[in-house]
């Protein structure tokens, strides 16, 4: 498809700024000292939930594979992780308080200015939640993929940061979100949310190089505001009303998602759930 001079010259501006963003996130304070794959190692970790009423959740992966579900047991658990991983110093670190019924977990990388110069790099984390407690997570990921089934979860608060890879994200069940951020680099986004909300929701989204996808309910009132960077925007369920775009349940909703989309390069489509 043809582009016009200026979106040509925008095209290379957003591009170049996400470059130096990037290289810049990736350079800062690193030493780049390199490592060795070593033999694969699977390691559990169990962490009780003791008297906190709810949690704040913090997930910090350099580069790696990470998974977030429902427990699938029902325990007094707060979280059940595995790690599997071939770099010895890169052992993930775990580490729970409670202050004032309040929970902290952290769930982090070590090592994050080394990197591996040849293939065949195991790091996955595999972490399972109980789902009634409140849950609030502020997840980094430098490069990888993120998997996330979050719709039988009590997630009041997302805040996700992606360097470069893709990142699939399931609310469908949910009814606790607020407030849910994502700052995107390079890589693809499918968000789910067709959760069955009872109050409000508010989305944004700080587009990066890649495809969004987003699953919008049917019955919830829906409410896109885009600011639209380089890259065809589709819709499907939603009308134009004024500057953004509604669903048909917005006029007459109690319950309401306001998302705001800053793009950068590439498609979004939206999708009203049938």
């Amino acid at each position: 498809m043809y582009k016009k001079p200026n979106q040509i010259v925008m095209m290379g501006l957003i591009a170049a700024t996400l470059l130096i963003t990037l290289g810049c996130s990736i350079a800062t304070g690193l030493n780049f000292d390199t490592v060795e794959i070593g033999e694969v190692q699977t390691k559990t970790e169990t962490v009780e939930l003791g008297g906190a009423e709810d949690v704040r959740v913090s997930v910090k992966m350099g580069a790696g594979e990470l998974s977030i579900e429902p427990s699938e047991e029902d325990n007094s658990h707060l979280m059940d992780a595995e790690f599997t991983y071939n770099v010895a110093s890169w052992e993930p670190r775990v580490s729970y308080e409670i202050n004032d019924d309040r929970g902290r977990l952290s769930i982090r990388q070590p090592n994050t200015d080394e990197f591996v110069m040849n293939g065949g790099l195991r790091y996955e984390w595999d972490l399972r939640f109980r789902d009634d407690v409140p849950l609030s997570l502020r997840i980094e990921c430098g490069a990888g993929d993120s998997t996330l089934d979050l719709g039988g979860l009590d997630i009041p608060r997302l805040d996700m940061k992606l360097g470069a890879g893709n990142a699939n994200v399931d609310f469908n069940g949910n009814t606790s979100l607020e407030r849910l951020e994502f700052d995107l680099g390079a890589g693809d986004l499918d968000l789910d949310l067709t959760g069955d909300w009872e109050h409000d929701v508010d989305v944004d989204i700080q587009g990066g190089i890649g495809k969004t996808n987003l699953l919008l309910p049917k019955e919830i009132g829906v409410r896109v505001d885009i600011t639209q960077g380089v890259g065809d925007i589709e819709t499907l369920g939603l009308r134009k009303r004024g500057g953004d775009y509604v669903n048909e349940a917005y006029e007459n909703a109690d319950e309401i998602i306001e998302i705001t989309i800053q793009a950068g390069i590439g498609a979004i489509k939206m999708e009203v759930e049938d």
